[in-house]
């Protein structure tokens, strides 16, 4: 499990992006392995990416989201479930790691199936008990970079329209942008999620 953590104001955003080389639900897939991409001087490694979890224990947000499982969780292998596992989105992460000692991991998915819920967890397999707050399609992007001189920025963008359980649609958007300098102190530019109802 890739996992990194995203420091808000109020609390940890925890943002989780599960690979079919280390998630045990996911089975191996012969048809797009890890893959090499053309460099100069540069290693990049583009590695399939079956899903994204992503949650705020922020008690004002306190959610959970999952970008590209289509599956519901307890289908997961991992979770005890006997599938079939359906993902969405074409989700990749592609790492690059230069000459300078920097290394660049940026995580996508577009057009991906959502699942809102109410709650923060980081177990994905506990999402069976959430309440489902709403359903939709949106995009996912998250870099991390580690800069030669030890620091390292954190930038995420995620969104997308949700049909909401209670009724009605809403357009969810979450940015956020930090760095953490090589002292380890912490920076926040930016640190926005907002859930805004469609046709009001």
């Amino acid at each position: 499990m890739y996992r990194v953590r995203l420091a808000l104001p109020l609390a940890l955003a925890t943002l989780l992006a599960c690979q079919p080389d280390d998630d045990p639900s996911a089975a191996t897939d012969p048809v797009s392995p890890a893959t090499l991409a053309p460099s100069l001087g540069a290693i990049v490694l583009k590695i399939p990416n079956d899903y994204f979890l992503i949650l705020d224990a922020d008690p004002a947000r306190n959610y959970t989201t999952t970008f590209g499982l289509v599956s519901p969780v307890s289908d997961l292998a991992a979770c005890g479930g006997s599938g079939p596992e359906v993902f969405d989105g074409g989700g990749t992460t592609r790492i690059v790691a230069t000459p300078s000692g920097a290394v660049h991991v940026r995580d996508e998915l577009h057009q991906a199936t959502i699942v809102f819920y109410e709650g923060a967890t980081e177990d994905v397999c506990e999402l069976a008990t959430h309440p489902v707050l709403g359903r939709g399609r949106g995009n996912l992007h998250f870099t991390v970079k580690g800069r030669a001189n030890g620091s390292t920025t954190v930038q995420a963008t995620f969104g997308g329209i949700l049909d909401l359980a209670a009724g009605g649609r809403a357009r969810m958007l979450g940015v956020g942008n930090i760095v953490l300098d090589p002292l380890g102190n912490l920076t926040i530019h930016e640190d926005h999620f907002s859930l805004k109802p469609i046709g009001h």
